[in-house]
Order: C-alpha cells, then structure tokens, then sequence
C-alpha cells in the first residue's frame, strides 16, 4: 500500500463514501469516539480511495460528523480487500457478522445465502446471531463439509451445504422453543440439531408439549448431552415407554 504523505482537512463530509465492504457501523463505538476526540481531537486521519471511499476509520468519521468537527484523511491507492480487514482490525476487531457480510459482499455465494438467512433468522426473532444462523442453516455444529473439508465461518471457508427451504424448516421448528430464553444457548441448538439429524422419530412438537405439560422439568442444560439428558426426562415423564435422545 502507498500514500501520499498529505494529511488532508476537510469539514465537507458530502465528499465521502462506505465501500461495500465497510462493517456495519457500533453505534456505541461511535460514541466511545467522540468523547476521546471532542477532549483529545482526531488524532489518526481517516484513510480514503483516490475518489473518496472509506477504507479505514468510517467510526472516527461518522464520530467527527456528529461533532461538526473537520475530519482528517490521507488518500491512499486502491488496497485489496484482505489489506482493507487488516486496517479494521488494527483498530477494532471485526465480528463474526461484520466477516460474513464482508465476504458475501465479494461475491461469495454461501456467504450470500448465509446473509438472507440471517435476515430471515432475525424476522424471527432479532436476538439470533450470525454464528447460530449459521449452525441451523448447516444442520450442525460441525465443522466439517460434506467433503470433510474444514470450515470456518470467519475465515471465508463456510459452506451452505443444505436446501434453503429445508433449513428455514429447521430454524421455525427451533422456534417452538422461543417461549424459554436458553433455547438459542450453544447447549440448546447443538443438542436440537443433533436430534433433528439423527433421529428419524425425533418429533420436536411432541417434545414441546411434553415441555408445556411440564415445564418444572424443563430446564437448562449447560452442555448438549445434559440438554438431552434433561429432554429424555421430560419425554418419559409418567410414560410406561422410553424414549432415549442419543
């Protein structure tokens, strides 16, 4: 990467713009900047393309424009997108939302359906993160593919390996449980999508009312063995036959 060495002022903010890769602006950030910057001033300039994108520092700008402060910035030559996520996290680290977002924003397709299901994710219920979206779009928390190729979500090697429909089939059984505030806990998903894969019988309604008919019994679990554990003992209540949930 070079630059010039100009650092540029200016209090037209009209003349910047976010890239697509850009992370979704921390509100909260933004304030934690502010207050440093109405007591310290900007210190470090914000880093620009040729024709006024942001590559580096849209917090400390959007943080300058609700001061009405002029904002500093250096123009810098066109970076590639893995130079772009090194200046952010050299200064915040990205999440695993703001990582996904980014590579679906190159183009990559599983990152792409991972985002709109997300979205659908959220519609039911905002408090479903990027990372447990991710789990019930795939059917596990593997992380392996098909091919028994490592994935990583965060590092642009996820895959959506399953039909779209047959995920959001999974994600509104899930949502039966929404009434108990553990059911997205790690524990919870994990052991839900275990059953849903390995059991042929697993009838997540009838273990819902099962729950409902006695909800003294169901309970959190801290790990997914003791979330099945906790299941088996609410299915066979008063049952003269068993059920096991492997």
């Amino acid at each position: 990467m070079s630059s010039t060495d100009t650092i540029t002022i200016t209090s037209d903010y009209g003349q910047f713009e976010f890239t697509e890769y850009n992370r979704s602006v921390d509100a909260a950030h933004v304030r934690k900047l502010k207050k440093l910057i109405d007591r310290q001033g900007l210190m470090q300039p914000i880093s620009v393309t040729p024709d006024g994108y942001i590559i580096d520092g849209q917090h400390r700008f959007h943080a300058c424009r609700e001061l009405g402060i002029p904002v500093k910035y250096i123009v810098c030559d066109a970076l590639r997108m893995s130079e772009v996520v090194e200046l952010n996290n050299a200064s915040k680290p990205w999440t695993v939302a703001d990582k996904v977002h980014s590579y679906a924003a190159q183009g990559d397709e599983h990152y792409i359906k991972l985002v709109k299901f997300h979205k659908d994710c959220m519609d039911m219920d905002k408090r479903i993160s990027m990372r447990i979206a991710a789990m019930i779009a795939q059917g596990s928390a593997s992380n392996a593919s098909t091919t028994k190729r490592k994935m990583n979500l965060s590092r642009g090697t996820w895959e959506f390996r399953e039909d779209y429909d047959v995920a959001l089939k999974r994600l509104y059984s899930l949502g039966q449980f929404k009434r108990w505030d553990f059911y997205l806990r790690m524990s919870f998903v994990t052991a839900f999508l275990r059953c849903v894969r390995t059991m042929d019988d697993f009838n997540p309604s009838e273990l819902l009312k099962r729950a409902e008919s006695n909800p003294q019994l169901f309970l959190y679990g801290a790990t997914a063995e003791e979330m099945l554990r906790v299941w088996e003992n609410v299915y066979n209540y008063r049952r003269k036959t068993h059920k096991r949930f492997f």
